[in-house]
C-alpha cells in the first residue's frame, strides 16, 4: 500500500465526530488568551456546524478534556495542558478510536485465534492506536514543518493542495 492509501485508511478509522473534536481541541490549544472560547467562535474557526459542535464540546467536557463556563463571557477551555492530552484521548471520548479485532469477526466457532487477514488488520490498527496515543494535541500544534491543522480561516493555504495524483491535460480526442 502506498503512503496515500495508508493515509486514507487511517483517516477512514476516524469518524466525523472524532475529526471535529480534534479540530476543536487544536483550536483551543492555540488560544493566546486565558478567556474561554464560545462554541460559535470555535465552529467558525474549525468549519464545523455549530449545533453538531456543541454536542461534541459537551462530550469532551463530560470526559474532562474541556471545562465549560456558562453565561456572559463563557465558553470552553482545555481542562489540561495540550501536552497532556493525546489524540487517542480525544478520539476515545467521542467513541472514534480505532477498533481492535479481538475475535473472529465472522463468528466462526473454530477460529480461536485470528486468521492471517484479521491478524494483519489488527496489527495495523494497533500501530495506528499507538501513534494516536503517543501524539499529543501539543505535538499537532507544534509541527516542525510549520503547517497547522485547518483551524483558522485566515491561515488557509493560498495554493492548491496536491495529493500526489498525476494530472495531465485533456487531449483533443478525449471523451467528455
Amino acid at each position: 500500500m502506498d503512503a496515500l492509501g495508508y493515509l486514507r485508511l487511517v483517516h477512514s478509522m476516524i469518524n466525523q465526530a472524532g475529526e471535529y473534536a480534534l479540530r476543536a481541541m487544536v483550536h483551543l490549544s492555540r488560544q493566546t488568551t486565558n478567556a474561554p472560547a464560545s462554541a460559535s467562535d470555535i465552529a467558525v474557526s474549525t468549519k464545523v456546524p455549530q449545533a453538531y459542535l456543541q454536542k461534541i464540546l459537551r462530550i469532551l467536557t463530560q470526559n474532562e478534556l474541556l471545562t465549560a463556563q456558562r453565561g456572559m463571557g463563557g465558553g470552553f477551555m482545555l481542562a489540561k495542558l495540550p501536552s497532556a492530552i493525546s489524540v487517542l484521548d480525544v478520539l476515545r471520548a467521542c467513541d472514534a478510536g480505532p477498533s481492535r479485532i479481538e475475535h473472529c469477526p465472522l463468528g466462526i466457532s473454530g477460529h480461536t485465534e485470528l486468521c492471517s487477514l484479521h491478524r494483519l488488520i489488527d496489527q495495523q490498527t494497533a500501530a495506528v492506536e499507538l501513534a494516536f496515543a503517543s501524539t499529543s494535541i501539543d505535538d499537532l500544534v507544534k509541527d516542525p514543518t510549520g503547517l497547522h491543522p485547518l483551524c483558522d480561516p485566515s491561515q488557509a493555504p493560498s495554493t492548491t493542495v496536491q495529493l500526489g495524483i498525476p494530472s495531465r491535460a485533456p487531449k483533443k480526442d478525449d471523451a467528455v
